[in-house]
């Protein structure tokens, strides 16, 4: 059994795949328990991640992994390796995500600003100037920056739930807006 692969041979590798097939993960648990902590520290360790981000990356990681799996899209091979770059990337791919800067945020509101200026109407331009920094901020983010409430919630290290509901009061406050101004 190679270190390489968990330990696996690769007839254990094929048990395993076929495991997952049938909704059975108990092996799958087994093996990628222990490597889960080592990627996690790995990340933490050669990345300088927060516990938090590297669990994140690495959970994430683990999940496309399993799902590779079952799609029959990963070979026997150096499976240790292919998780831990995976993990990696994850990582960085959450990073680049969460750096969205004071001046990124200035430049959508810019941007949101301009698009309401453009053939909107007034009603809607002056609900918009009077709505509050973090309404403008979460619909500038979430319509104009393209991001998902999840991706925000993360960012704001709330819950998609808590999230979900600023949006809806925001938009109801808009609406109320436009009523009083019309």
């Amino acid at each position: 059994m190679e270190r390489k692969n968990f330990g696996l041979t690769e007839a254990s590798f094929g048990q395993m795949v076929l495991d997952l097939k049938a909704n059975d993960t108990r092996f799958f648990q087994q093996v990628f328990l222990v490597q889960f902590k080592e990627t996690l520290n790995y990340v933490k360790r050669e990345y300088g991640a927060s516990h938090e981000d590297a669990y994140d990356a690495t959970m994430d990681a683990l999940l496309e992994f399993r799902k590779r799996f079952v799609d029959g899209k990963l070979k026997y091979g150096n499976l240790r390796f292919l998780f831990t770059k995976m993990s990696t990337q994850m990582y960085l791919r959450n990073k680049k995500r969460q750096q969205l800067t004071y001046e990124d945020l200035e430049t959508l509101r810019e941007i949101a600003d301009d698009h309401v200026e453009a053939g909107v109407p007034k009603s809607f331009r002056m609900a918009w100037r009077s709505l509050g920094a973090n309404c403008k901020q979460l619909l500038t983010q979430h319509y104009y920056g393209a991001m998902q409430l999840t991706e925000i919630a993360r960012e704001l290290s709330k819950s998609p739930a808590t999230v979900r509901k600023q949006k809806e009061r925001c938009i109801k406050k808009i609406k109320d807006l436009m009523l009083e101004t019309s």
